[in-house]
């Protein structure tokens, strides 16, 4: 389905490649007619400031919010299982899922990134994907929130994964993760702390990496779906 091929594009790095696709990717939302128009009318001004702000803002903006806030990465076992070793056993799970799908990964690609996640449900029939999606509805709907307390546009593509699932997350999965993000101070000093002592290489940050080659995939993708 292109509509989460497209919402899993937005959500990548942004590349000259990703910029150049917006205009098909708003076509392919309008063709498939899968989100109401309200919520392709939202995600209009994320595709405004991707067709007209330097390259480098839009690079930079993304790597603030998404590579430096850990209550707003787009990793979702991070957000349900932290660094516990019940993470890396719901990788191996999803992993496997991805396989079963004809999916295959890079080395440095992790199952749990959200845009990865949404390339695999665009390859399942519409109703198995919105219950995969369900499954994550309540880091979903959280990021939304979180995105839209600090008025980024990206907000409206988390929006729209949620009306996507068409479930209600559970009030204690909401409970759990606001707490995460009332520990996000003490994590962000200590992220700080570690930064001052090796400088930062974001051109080899694994969020980053990630979302780049990521961007080039689908680009691709979207290119022959024209």
């Amino acid at each position: 389905m292109s509509t989460f091929r497209v919402l899993s594009s937005l959500l990548t790095y942004p590349t000259e490649q990703l910029v150049a696709a917006v205009p098909e990717m708003k076509r392919q939302l309008v063709r498939e007619g899968l989100l109401p128009g309200a919520d392709r009318d939202a995600l209009g001004r994320l595709f405004s400031e991707l067709a007209s702000q330097d390259i480098y803002d839009l690079q930079a903006r993304y790597v603030e919010l998404f590579d430096q806030y850990r209550s707003l990465s787009l990793h979702l076992f991070e957000h349900v299982h932290g660094e516990s070793r019940d993470r890396g056993a719901a990788m191996v799970s999803l992993l496997e899922r991805y396989r079963e799908a004809g999916l295959e990964l890079s080395a440095n690609e992790l199952p749990d990134f959200l845009p990865v996640f949404l390339e695999y449900l665009s390859q399942l029939p519409l109703e198995e994907a919105r219950g995969e999606l369900a499954e994550a509805v309540a880091v979903i709907a959280t990021l939304a929130r979180r995105l839209e307390k600090r008025g980024s546009s990206y907000a409206a593509v988390l929006s729209a994964l949620e009306h996507l699932t068409e479930a209600k997350p559970a009030q204690s999965d909401l409970e759990e993760l606001a707490r995460e993000e009332a520990a996000e101070p003490a994590n962000r000093q200590a992220l700080d702390a570690e930064w001052q002592e090796e400088p930062v290489d974001f051109s080899t940050r694994e969020a980053t990496f990630v979302g780049r080659q990521r961007a080039r995939s689908l680009g691709a993708a979207l290119r022959k779906e024209q």
